[in-house]
């Protein structure tokens, strides 16, 4: 499998981490963030269950020392529900009973601070890898289209694909990740040209291109 692939796949979901965010954490909250689409960051058990819900993240990574309730406890009741959702613990325990307890949760990894980098690097790609052989490296909209991070394809209803160019797939996905919100034009050109000057005239082919094998689903 190519890395380009497996970074392609990180890229396009969101990784919850439940950490109290101290020092020790900062390395590897500094190589999601790169690695991942979007970090949710929950410092508690409870603020972890309400991104869950809302949010809906694609990955898990957690510690499992807080109050009131520990991480494996909630990542019990997570695999509930969604048994195949790729969660990596994070952790100072070395108890047995909290390694015994893991193992029943089918962890991607069980990794203890100070983190190996070499190692949660290896996880993260195991995740992807989970990811892609589960699927999640499609959008579908709401005209039955969908959009393959992958090949940087749309198949449309009907099953006709359509390859983006480079600037209609980054476009897409820079719609797609910020679909919550109304995306101010000049935002949109930073976004896809930096510095150079752009005319009116070839942002909005852009669009129109891009518009006519996607339909008006974001545009």
């Amino acid at each position: 499998m190519k890395t380009r692939q497996l970074k392609d796949v990180l890229k396009s979901v969101d990784i919850l981490y439940i950490t109290k965010k101290d020092n020790k954490c900062q390395k590897t909250l500094n190589t999601i963030n790169i690695m991942f689409n979007k970090v949710l960051i929950a410092m508690s058990i409870e603020e972890a269950s309400e991104l869950l819900v809302k949010s809906r993240p694609s990955v898990i990574i957690s510690e499992i020392d807080f109050p009131r309730k520990n991480g494996i406890e909630f990542l019990k009741d997570i695999r509930k529900t969604n048994k195949k959702i790729p969660i990596i613990i994070l952790s100072d325990s070395k108890d047995e009973k909290y390694l015994f307890e893991a193992i029943k949760l089918r962890l991607i990894d069980y990794l203890l601070y100070p983190v190996d980098m070499s190692q949660f690097i290896k996880a993260i790609n195991h995740t992807a890898k989970e990811l892609l052989n589960e699927g999640h490296t499609e959008v579908k909209f709401n005209n039955n289209t969908k959009y393959n991070y992958i090949t940087k394809t749309i198949m449309d209803m009907n099953n006709k694909s359509a390859t983006l160019t480079k600037n209609e797939f980054r476009l897409l996905e820079f719609l797609i990740e910020n679909k919550s919100r109304k995306v101010p034009k000049q935002e949109i050109e930073i976004h896809l040209w930096a510095d150079e000057i752009i005319t009116n005239s070839a942002f909005k082919s852009l669009f129109s291109r891009l518009r006519r094998k996607i339909g008006k689903v974001l545009l």
